[in-house]
């Protein structure tokens, strides 16, 4: 963990939290091939990639944003999200102090896209954020565009909106700059069929980081924009985890 203070005397004691995983599977069955060593390089060394760079970001701002930013490395995502849940159970701010997680699991290594998924879309107040700062970009959000996965559930965030935190879990878009409609996702389907939880999940020469750059400035300025903003970030009514929100801002 890495904590920025902020600026503001009355908002340093609220955060935003980044997080990214840093566990993969180790050392397992191994491949056709013989390898044992489950890399993790796309799940999840390039979200740590992007929270690091982002910490850079925050760290070369002459001015430091007005709330805290904490960069959170967990462990054990892979084992059932357990580094997250161990620090939601005894975390270093309050709950309603933190004003939101901003989660990287995985990164775009395809390319530039039109668009950004931004899975938990239109459960906060953080919809609004997101939308503005990707619009800056020229791109659209799109909302989970693999809902039958069930990813807002199984990625560190969950434990974070478990005790009331809104969060943002973004995923790399669909609609790739110079290619067909539909490239996107079956770039993404092969990937998840051959190398998801593989061996195979390795480093390779003919990644594109050009998108991944994108959606790392783009996780920037949302923390950026909470950092600064007036008023915390909320659930939308009705949501399932609005409860835990307003019961833990009633504790501050």
């Amino acid at each position: 963990a890495g904590l920025l203070e902020g600026s503001d005397p009355e908002l340093r004691d609220e955060v935003v939290v980044f997080t990214a995983h840093h566990d993969h599977l180790g050392i397992g069955e191994p491949n056709a091939a013989g390898d044992a060593i489950y890399n993790g390089a796309r799940d999840n060394a390039v979200g740590v990639a992007q929270v690091l760079a982002v910490a850079d970001a925050f760290r070369s701002l002459p001015v430091r944003p007005r709330r805290s930013i904490l960069m959170l490395f967990v462990a054990a995502e892979e084992q059932g999200l357990l580094g997250s849940a161990f620090y939601a159970q005894q975390p270093t701010f309050e709950p309603g102090r933190i004003a939101a997680n901003i989660n990287i699991d995985g990164g775009n290594i395809w390319g530039l896209t039109r668009d950004i998924s931004f899975i938990g879309f239109g459960k906060s107040s953080l919809d609004a954020v997101v939308e503005r700062i990707a619009n800056f970009q020229g791109r659209t959000v799109q909302g989970d565009q693999f809902p039958d996965r069930g990813y807002f559930y199984r990625s560190d965030q969950f434990n974070f909106a478990k005790i009331g935190v809104p969060a943002v879990y973004l995923g790399e878009g669909t609609d790739f700059i110079g290619q067909p409609e539909g490239w996107g996702v079956e770039q993404i389907d092969a990937w998840v069929a051959v190398h998801y939880h593989q061996p195979s999940d390795e480093l390779e020469d003919d990644w594109d980081f050009s998108g991944m750059i994108e959606d790392a400035q783009l996780a920037y300025l949302i923390g950026l924009q909470i950092a600064d903003a007036d008023e915390m970030p909320s659930w939308n009514p009705g949501d399932e985890f609005e409860a835990a929100r307003l019961e833990s801002l009633a504790d501050r």
